[in-house]
């Protein structure tokens, strides 16, 4: 995704959203200060109605407002995996995702997958 894209896509979430809560400032210059260590991969574990998702193998994340955005490395893609119930039900490939912060259960430094 080109820094074109992220831009455009900033300035659609700051148009449509209220301001950030305060809350969150703290969060981001943990966040800004995680992110500057070379070599790291970053995935979320949020909520979403019933279930829960998690994404892993993200590059970049930024708070914008009240939401989340998670990227890939240029060329790389993210991974979700989706629970309901305690079981997986799906999985997918993302180019990049927008979370509202809210949902968000957990931030996490080179997570590594490990399937059964």
């Amino acid at each position: 995704m080109s820094q074109a894209d992220l831009n455009a896509i900033f300035d659609k979430i700051k148009e449509s959203s209220p301001e950030r809560d305060p809350a969150w400032e703290g969060l981001e210059s943990i966040l800004n200060e995680l992110q500057r260590k070379a070599d790291k991969k970053i995935g979320i574990e949020f909520e979403c109605g019933d279930c829960c998702k998690k994404v892993i193998n993200g590059s970049e994340l930024f708070l914008v407002k009240n939401f989340v955005v998670l990227v890939p490395a240029r060329g790389d893609c993210l991974f979700m995996k989706v629970f309901s119930g305690g079981k997986l039900v799906d999985k997918q490939l993302l180019r990049a995702i927008i979370i509202p912060a809210s949902r968000i259960c957990a931030v996490e430094i080179n997570p590594v997958q490990i399937d059964p």
